[in-house]
């Protein structure tokens, strides 16, 4: 890593000659590609701009390209429009030369549309040079005057704004396995590792006054802390598998908000304008002062970790979707002083108010599946966070590492219908697992009809077969209104749906990719739930309470899902969701919901 350049170049200035060895495929970019590129550099009008990295190899008195050879080979040919539209002067600065396809360059520098059909490398290059014509004329409509000023303008961001990620390695790297773990993907060039290559490069040695080994050492530990899922999983949203470098979210958070967001280095560019900045106006070290940012921002993040109530509250708001970047705001106070502990709390607890947006228990149970499933899961969320925040005086954490590894969605705890069950396989699902409950040593509370479970056992019957048993729709509703019926408590049936879209009938279950069990009775989900925690599945908590009937006060029946079990449950919600109900116009402060006692002192963090 150290023996590298790495540094940002002006696309205009660019200069030498470009060896493309014969591992490299042919240029391949289409019109879509070629439009972004273009339109990206004229929506930035000037500010800077920055493209995905050019790594070369020094190799006598040619560059090796390694990577970069679709954006080079773009901009080779739209300087060369620009040259035959507005003369020599603007000649490309730099030249193109493969190894194996020697009349590829011959092509390039003299571009002959008539022979595109030769080869596949014409084909693209003269696909290429033919759209970048079509995209002059259709933006200034063909008028040649306009068409001068358009290309002279592109060609001052060109000298001026337009930068490339220039990453030269050293000589005696292998190119070809360099190569190769850039675009199989085995290490890819993120931005967070060009940064680094910032702090290590050989030419910032002596600046670094000795530090650069313990920066390389605090890097690595940053990363390796981030690999840890439950901290991930509080932090970020995103599968930790996809991110091959997370450092890359303590970086991005520092970046600010200025740019163009469809810059995949826009990071990296970032650092690289502060350095340099900091550079013109310091006699101090920028690099180590960059440096010292960085750490502290991690351990910002490490500290809202392991305190209990900042875990929770911003594991909360970020399982839901807040942004990260958001609550540092809040937290940095609009580059003041940092928030003391009890204030960030309460600023918390008001980001927690806003999210739910509920004023009174009365709008609390009036949610319905119908008409708010949004906030509907944000309570829910809350309830299974702060119900773990709170137990056991602080010694249980909430497993957002575990939350996120599954698709969580509204279920009714006692389904009431199963009129989404389409598929025959998902009806078939849904009639095995009832049948098997009537059969059960359980059944003898029930009213079972024989006669019904008969009726079962021949639609399973015609399911299992050939045949199309026909009406299969027709006679499962019949079917399943019987047997809903049967398993659901007696002052509940007179009421038939008023209740089942209510707030006190839902929980949250993953049930995805299993529509039979979303459209189960409350005793088959029980059933269920209880498996998967013999599994050792992860289960919400205030889901696994449900089921487990922890809520109901008095008497409660294992096999329904009452009256009295809907209230009790309601009462449990309303208990923990309360302190985040919106306040009067005349009171905007929420209490601090803390579960132990903070210093008011000024964060240390």
């Amino acid at each position: 890593m150290s023996n590298i350049i790495l540094d940002t170049k002006n696309v205009g200035k660019i200069k030498g000659l470009f060896y493309l060895p014969d591992y490299q495929r042919g240029y391949r970019w289409t019109s879509e590609e070629i439009k972004l590129l273009l339109d990206d550099i004229y929506e930035s009008a000037g500010k800077p701009y920055c493209l995905q990295p050019i790594v070369v190899k020094k190799s006598n008195e040619r560059f090796e390209l390694i990577d970069g050879q679709q954006r080079l080979t773009t901009i080779y040919l739209i300087c060369k429009y620009m040259e035959a539209k507005l003369g020599d002067l603007y000649e490309p600065s730099f030249k193109l030369e493969y190894e194996t396809r020697k009349e590829s360059a011959n092509f390039l520098g003299n571009i002959d549309l008539s022979l595109r059909e030769l080869n596949i490398d014409y084909y693209f290059i003269a696909s290429t040079y033919e759209y970048i014509e079509q995209y002059f004329t259709e933006k200034t409509q063909g008028e040649r005057r306009e068409m001068a000023a358009y290309l002279t303008k592109l060609n001052e961001y060109f000298i001026s704004s337009v930068n490339v990620i220039w990453y030269e390695v050293d000589s005696a790297e292998n190119g070809i396995e360099l190569f190769e773990r850039l675009n199989i993907g085995k290490i890819p060039l993120t931005s967070s590792e060009l940064v680094k290559a910032l702090f290590l490069k050989d030419s910032v040695r002596d600046k670094m006054s000795g530090r650069q080994e313990e920066i390389s050492l605090q890097w690595d530990m940053i990363e390796q802390e981030l690999q840890n899922p439950s901290f991930w999983g509080f932090l970020s949203n995103i599968d930790g598998d996809q991110m091959p470098t997370r450092i890359d979210l303590i970086l991005d958070l520092m970046v600010d908000k200025s740019g163009n967001d469809r810059e995949k280095y826009r990071t990296f560019f970032y650092f690289d304008r502060q350095i340099k900045s900091l550079s013109e106006t310091t006699t101090e070290n920028p690099l180590l002062e960059i440096w010292s940012r960085i750490y502290h921002v991690f351990l910002t993040l490490r500290e809202w970790y392991t305190n209990h109530d900042f875990y929770h509250k911003i594991g909360y708001l970020i399982t839901i979707g807040v942004p990260l970047r958001k609550i540092y705001t809040v937290w940095q106070n609009d580059g003041n002083t940092p928030l003391a502990k009890d204030i960030f709390l309460s600023e918390l607890d008001k980001m927690i108010s806003e999210s739910i947006s509920i004023k009174d228990k009365e709008e609390l149970l009036s949610l319905s599946y119908d008409t708010r499933k949004d906030k509907l899961q944000k309570v829910l969320t809350l309830f299974n966070v702060e119900t773990e925040r709170l137990m056991d005086d602080g010694k249980r954490r909430f497993p957002f590492d575990k939350h996120k590894d599954s698709i969580w969605s509204l279920e009714h705890i006692h389904a009431q219908n199963a009129e989404s069950l389409k598929k025959n396989k998902d009806i078939l699902t849904w009639l095995e697992s009832h049948i098997a409950l009537l059969k059960s040593s359980e059944s003898s509370i029930f009213e079972v009809n024989n006669e019904l479970i008969e009726k079962m056992e021949i639609l399973i019957e015609q399911l299992h077969s050939d045949k199309d048993p026909g009406n299969v729709r027709e006679r499962f509703n019949e079917i399943q209104k019987e047997v809903i019926i049967i398993f659901t408590s007696k002052e509940d049936v007179v009421k038939e749906n008023s209740y089942s879209h209510g707030l006190a009938n839902m929980a949250l279950l993953d049930v995805s990719q299993n529509a039979a069990l979303s459209n189960s009775v409350f005793d088959v989900k029980r059933h269920r739930v209880i498996n998967y925690d013999k599994e050792g599945r992860y289960i919400p908590i205030c889901t696994k309470h449900v089921f487990f009937k922890y809520y109901t006060q008095e008497g409660p029946s294992l096999f329904f899902w009452g009256e009295t079990d809907r209230r009790d449950y309601a009462e449990a919600l309303n208990e923990k969701i309360s302190p985040y109900y919106k306040q009067d116009n005349n009171d905007t402060t929420i209490p601090n919901l803390t579960n132990g006692n903070y210093d008011t002192e000024e964060s240390d963090f």
